[in-house]
């Protein structure tokens, strides 16, 4: 099976909102696919057929992904029911990245898939039939970026957020989620609540929350190339009290131990997978 994953990093302005573009077409290796979360939201428009989300619960009904969406920041797990075939566009925000082109806070959409018609109105719909009649997946790529680029809002009170937002960010991220949420506060020079307050209209969540998401990433990135792991040592250097709390944060943020997660991860490397080769969070579930 043969399959495409091209990423594009934006020009600035957009490379400060924007990890990067993509786009992703071919067979679907795994049927369904657990996803662990990320610090990361998602903007993605599909050009094939539609394919499900099931929540971590599993108790709401299938989430359909059918045209375009947006997905906040996530807190928890979920599984994905892919279509046979694949092939969608996609940008990846960085955590305070989506602000700008969105007329709301961010905690609106925190574990949430919203269709992307109702965020955008009738200019979704727009822009997938633009993607869709690319003469080839580049030519869309930078068709999505000049799109974005004209959704972009730079009012003085968005950028002074983002300034405060952005620093916050770049601490958690630089110490793998293990710095102090009240020292950094006192740093910037306002209250933790005023930081929790801008995280939550910025971000969609607490700061303390998405250091919890940059520790876990912390963790997986640690262990990718092991063979062998010692779970204890693990959570010491990622920055956990003892291993009991890293198997909670790998429950909740998995639904499985680190033990049974990792087991996957075989699969992963003999299957044949283009898709997003770099990404941590690929575990097939069927």
């Amino acid at each position: 099976m043969t399959s495409t994953y091209v990423c594009h990093i934006p020009s600035p302005p957009l490379n400060r909102y924007i990890e990067r573009l993509f786009y992703m077409e071919g067979w679907v290796p795994f049927r369904h696919e657990k996803i662990p979360p990320t610090p990361v939201l998602n903007l993605q428009i599909n050009l094939g057929d539609a394919f499900y989300m099931v929540e971590a619960d599993r108790l709401s009904s299938p989430i359909t992904l059918a045209e375009s969406w947006l997905g906040g920041l996530y807190g928890v797990h979920h599984r994905v029911d892919w279509t046979p075939y694949l092939r969608l566009y996609g940008a990846r925000f960085y955590p305070n990245g989506a602000h700008p082109f969105l007329d709301f806070p961010l905690s609106e959409v925190y574990n949430q898939i919203v269709p992307l018609d109702a965020v955008w109105g009738q200019w979704a719909s727009e822009l997938r039939e633009r993607l869709h009649a690319a003469p080839t997946f580049k030519a869309g790529l930078l068709l999505f970026e000049r799109v974005l680029r004209d959704r972009l809002r730079d009012t003085r009170r968005t950028t002074d957020e983002q300034n405060i937002v952005g620093y916050a960010i770049a601490a958690i991220r630089q110490d793998h989620g293990t710095v102090s949420i009240r020292e950094l506060s006192d740093q910037i020079g306002i209250s933790q609540n005023h930081l929790g307050t801008l995280f939550k209209r910025v971000v969609g969540t607490s700061a303390k929350e998405l250091a919890r998401l940059y520790r876990f990433e912390h963790v997986l990135r640690s262990t990718v190339h092991s063979h062998s792991i010692d779970w204890t040592q693990i959570a010491q250097q990622c920055g956990y009290y003892d291993l009991s709390h890293l198997n909670k944060d790998f429950v909740a943020f998995t639904g499985q131990s680190p033990t049974d997660y990792l087991s996957l991860r075989p699969r992963v490397h003999t299957e044949n997978i283009s898709f997003d080769p770099n990404s941590l969070c690929i575990r097939p579930t069927d």
